[in-house]
């Protein structure tokens, strides 16, 4: 499992919506700006909310990350895929994040 891809972004979502390309430079700023703006979409979608932990855990705001997880593990579950192509709920993705955090990072959603 990689546990650093992010999440992929298809039609389903508008163009940064889960601020992809910002996470894979490792652009954390950005990222966290295209996450937080609630005009790319919604503050409750949980692929988002899995992305936003990835960055609050890079940017050492680790209760945050734990938090965000643990609401989108609480959500009604929606398939998205990784940018590795794995095919999972984000119900799992949210609960392999916060089981890996102790193993050195978390994992990130892409597209549904």
């Amino acid at each position: 499992m990689n546990r650093s891809a992010p999440l992929a972004e298809t039609g389903a979502y508008r163009p940064g919506a889960l601020a992809i390309a910002a996470i894979e430079r490792q652009d954390w700023p950005r990222a966290e700006i295209l996450l937080t703006d609630t005009q790319r979409g919604s503050a409750e979608d949980p692929a988002r909310l899995i992305n936003l932990g990835k960055v609050y855990w890079e940017t050492g705001r680790r209760d945050q990350a734990r938090a965000l997880w643990r609401r989108a593990a609480a959500m009604d579950p929606v398939e998205v895929e990784t940018m590795g192509g794995r095919s999972v709920s984000t119900v799992v993705l949210a609960r392999e994040a916060l089981a890996a955090y102790g193993a050195g990072g978390p994992v990130v959603a892409a597209r549904r």
